[in-house]
């Protein structure tokens, strides 16, 4: 009989031990510092793995579509409290091609969601 982590019930008590937290801590301390797209995608490179944030980062084919997102975000920076003396419900409305949607974003196609969590297009539905 082969004994592995596993047999031996490791699993069960490593779910009690909060590691995600631990791993998460540096990840979350960069987050809270970005203030621009170019500080997120640091963010992003930094916590991904190289192949899933080289497909997503590279652009498509000429990467005419890569630069022109570059360009139109350079000159914006987040500040994350924009929001913070409204109370809830927000109504954050808006018209994207003359037609109305009840948030200003939304999920598109990037293929592959498998390299990105394991359910793929089943969690990105879900998320939906």
């Amino acid at each position: 009989m082969v004994i592995n982590p596993h047999k031996l019930g490791v699993h069960k008590l490593l779910k009690h031990i909060p590691l995600n937290a631990l791993f998460d801590a540096p990840s979350k301390a960069r987050l809270r510092k970005a203030v621009n797209i170019a500080d997120l995608r640091l963010c992003a490179k930094q916590r991904a793995h190289k192949m899933v944030f080289d497909y997503l980062d590279a652009g498509a084919d000429d990467e005419i579509s890569l630069r022109r997102g570059k360009d139109a975000y350079s000159e914006l920076e987040m500040h994350f409290h924009i929001l913070s003396g409204l109370k809830p419900p927000l109504d954050l409305s808006t018209k994207i091609f003359g037609q109305d949607v009840k948030l200003p974003f939304f999920g598109c196609p990037t293929a592959g969601n498998r390299m990105f969590h394991w359910e793929g297009e089943t969690a990105a539905a879900k998320a939906a």
